[in-house]
Parts: C-alpha cells; sequence; structure tokens
C-alpha cells in the first residue's frame, strides 16, 4: 500500500487546493464584488460549483481516508481534531446538497456556510503542517 502513497497524496492536495480555492473565491473576491456591483448575479460561478465540488470533496475524503492509516497513531491529538474538523464539513457539504437537490430549495445556512467552511480549512491545513512539524521525523 506504500507505493501508491505518493500518488494519493497527490490527489488529496489537488483536490484540498480545487476545494480551498472555490472556497476563498467565493467568499473574499465574489463577496467584494457582490458588494461593489448589487446587480452582480453569481449564480453561474454556483452552478459550476454545485457541478464540480460534490466529486472534489469525495475524492478529498477518500483520498484523506486512504492516508489516514498512514498517519493513525494512538497519542496524535492533532490527526483526531483534523479528522473531526473534517467530518463537521463533510457534515455541511452534505447538508447543503441535501437542500440544493432533495428539497430543492435555498440552504437555510447559505449566508455564513462558505466563509465557516473556508475557516475550519484553513484550520485543517495548520494542524496539518504541525502534524509534519511534530510527528514526522527529520
Amino acid at each position: 500500500m506504500e507505493e501508491f502513497y505518493p500518488y494519493t497524496l497527490t490527489i488529496h492536495l489537488l483536490c484540498a487546493i480545487l476545494f480551498i480555492g472555490y472556497l476563498f473565491v467565493d467568499v473574499f473576491v465574489l463577496g467584494v464584488v457582490k458588494k461593489k456591483n448589487p446587480n452582480f448575479d453569481k449564480s453561474l460561478f454556483s452552478a459550476t460549483g454545485v457541478k464540480i465540488m460534490p466529486f472534489v470533496v469525495l475524492l478529498l475524503f477518500l483520498s484523506g481516508g486512504a492516508l489516514a492509516g498512514f498517519h493513525f497513531k494512538p497519542l496524535n491529538l492533532l490527526f483526531a481534531v483534523k479528522i473531526i474538523l473534517a467530518f463537521g464539513i463533510l457534515f455541511l457539504v452534505v447538508f447543503s446538497l441535501f437542500c440544493h437537490f432533495i428539497l430543492k430549495k435555498k440552504n437555510p445556512l447559505g449566508a455564513f456556510i462558505h466563509p465557516f467552511v473556508f475557516v475550519l480549512c484553513i484550520a485543517i491545513v495548520i494542524l496539518a503542517k504541525l502534524m509534519n512539524y511534530f510527528f514526522i521525523p527529520c
């Protein structure tokens, strides 16, 4: 299984970059554009995101699950917190998709879900770097 580690890690990192990049553009770039131009419609961006992001999130979690076996140590509290935060994001993504595809109505958490998930993503990235610092020997 170790021979697949670099490929799984690459897929995981690319999916994380796409996911966090999407959130960054939505929260910071499109948020500013919407404030400056109230007539701006970000539905094209959102429609594309709804088509692409579920696949990206699925790959992100599958590759993360595959990588978990390499990093799970009984005393690795940083990893445990990272997994809890990731499952919080997964819950919010599933809830958003449920509202969009099943209920066919607007997400009641839609106003603040992307900024909140963006903060969780940044926390996960920081925890991942701390894991490398504390648990991977130089």
